[in-house]
């Protein structure tokens, strides 16, 4: 009779949360609505040969997320495989629902304020008519004026495939260890709300950094893949390693141990390949669309396929010349990677030659932050290297901005001394930076937090006494070590 209840409880609360949502939706839209009559009467100007390049290059960048779901899996141990495949196909949809309620507004809404964009929820659609093909909704009158002749909902589109993508990216770094629901609850918080508060600072209207520091960042150096790779580094940080990995004991939170190099040799170095072509292929449009002038699509391609290939061909000169170790595969893929992140933030702004010089430099550069992660003061435990290749290389890529830009792209603002611009570059992508890690710790921690008073055995096996609130955090976000050994797929997704 009990099990039944529950079972009832678990359905009539199911059915109470969705017509809730259904009808303050509904309501909404309902209220949101503008009459045929109010619609403003100009047409905009609107080309549609620009809005379907906005929308291809969106369609690439969406792709991506089979790159990331493939080079994880790849990366990682069979018995994860399919927990791992259903959190990359999953995370979409949440970022979805996340930035279509309210990081999008939030980010690019109009409000005249330094630090954040509009606040409200859900994005207005105006359906386009023969009056005006390109309708804006109101308080957008800065996203319209930057990206002209785009349609509204192209622009949405791309910069959606962005957020995701930021999302994403924590995925790898706490692979195999973290609760499924833990990682769904930060990717809404991150994509919802961080993602889009320093996004504004730097991409906004009158967002503080671009407008006082004169800051660049092209395509999402910074903005997506500093952030994300610092969010990414939070989350492993405070999971700690795997369990065995640099000898760590998940039972007695200790490194007791030595390490088994065999336990974590990656399943499938063909998953890892094929994401590795899928994320260089997406990342022609993540680059190549964000420009605003279509005659500059070809060098953004350019500069961005250079980069790549450098940084590639950085690993097979430096692993062998200075670590003294065989070029390993997934050295090269993390090069070309790493190459990719790095001219992200200014492949419009600099020409072919130094694309390859801060592809090489990205390339080396995470094989040194693999290194560090890995030293025994730190014991980082990130299964593809997201940390490195993220955020190590999208500072770099940053950083790089001031250094070779030429003031004559027309994507650039002119600053005459290369000196000031590193010092802003550094200053933007230092707060950006700063900002993202303390939200991602208070994030992270309640989630934590709140996962492991709501389920009672783990607080029965841990008991609280002692604990610090990162250690609790800690056990609520982490699979148990059974599951753990078991592999993540036997925990919710099978």
């Amino acid at each position: 009779m009990s099990i039944l209840f529950t079972q009832l409880s678990k359905y009539w609360s199911f059915i109470i949360l969705f017509t809730t949502t259904f009808w303050v939706v509904t309501s909404y839209q309902a209220t949101a609505q503008i009459p045929a009559s109010q619609v403003p009467a100009y047409t905009e100007v609107f080309s549609a040969i620009n809005t379907v390049w906005m929308l291809v290059a969106a369609l690439l960048v969406f792709f991506m997320n089979a790159g990331f779901a493939m080079l994880e899996a790849g990366a990682c141990r069979t018995e994860n495989a399919t927990n791992i495949l259903a959190k990359n196909l999953i995370v979409f949809c949440v970022s979805a629902a996340a930035f279509f309620i309210f990081g999008f507004r939030y980010m690019f809404g109009d409000s005249g304020n330094p630090v954040f964009g509009q606040i409200g929820i859900f994005v207005d659609f105006i359906l386009p008519s023969a009056a005006n093909l390109n309708p804006f909704p109101e308080g957008f009158e800065y996203l319209r004026n930057f990206w002209q002749d785009r349609s509204f909902a192209a622009i949405f589109f791309f910069q959606l495939s962005f957020a995701g993508t930021t999302a994403t990216i924590v995925s790898g770094a706490v692979a195999e260890r973290i609760k499924f629901w833990g990682f769904i609850l930060f990717s809404f918080v991150l994509v919802g709300f961080i993602y889009p508060l320093v996004g504004y600072w730097v991409w906004g209207e009158s967002g503080w950094i671009a407008s006082t520091l004169n800051f660049h960042d092209f395509a999402g150096g910074t903005v997506i893949h500093a952030v994300g790779g610092t969010a990414a580094l939070v989350g492993a940080w405070l999971l700690n390693p795997r369990n065995g990995r640099f000898g760590y004991e998940s039972e007695t939170e200790s490194f007791a141990n030595e390490e088994d190099p065999e336990k974590f040799v990656p399943c499938n170095t063909g998953f890892t390949t094929l994401g590795c072509l899928i994320l260089w292929l997406g990342w022609f449009g993540f680059n190549g669309g964000s420009t605003r002038f279509l005659d500059y699509v070809p060098h953004v391609i350019l500069t961005t396929m250079f980069a790549s290939t450098s940084g590639g061909l950085a690993i097979l000169l430096y692993s062998p010349l200075v670590t003294g170790y065989k070029v390993k595969l997934s050295s090269i893929i993390n090069g070309v990677l790493g190459g990719l992140v790095s001219i992200t933030a200014s492949s419009a702004y600099v020409d072919v030659l130094s694309a390859c010089i801060i592809g090489a430099v990205g390339g080396v550069l995470v094989l040194i932050g693999e290194s560090m992660l890995e030293t025994k003061l730190l014991r980082i435990d990130d299964p593809v290297s997201a940390v490195p290749v993220h955020l190590f290389c999208g500072v770099w890529g940053t950083v790089a901005v001031g250094i070779f830009a030429q003031n004559f792209s027309r994507e650039f603002s002119s600053v005459n001394n290369i000196s000031q611009q590193i010092i802003y570059q550094i200053l933007g992508c230092s707060c950006v930076v700063v900002v993202t890690f303390l939200l991602s710790l208070l994030t992270w921690t309640v989630i934590g937090l709140f996962l492991y008073y709501a389920n009672q055995d783990i607080s029965y096996q841990y008991p609280t006494k002692g604990a610090g609130i990162l250690t609790l955090a800690r056990r609520g976000l982490r699979v148990t070590l059974e599951d753990e050994r078991a592999g993540n797929d036997s925990t919710i997704i099978t």
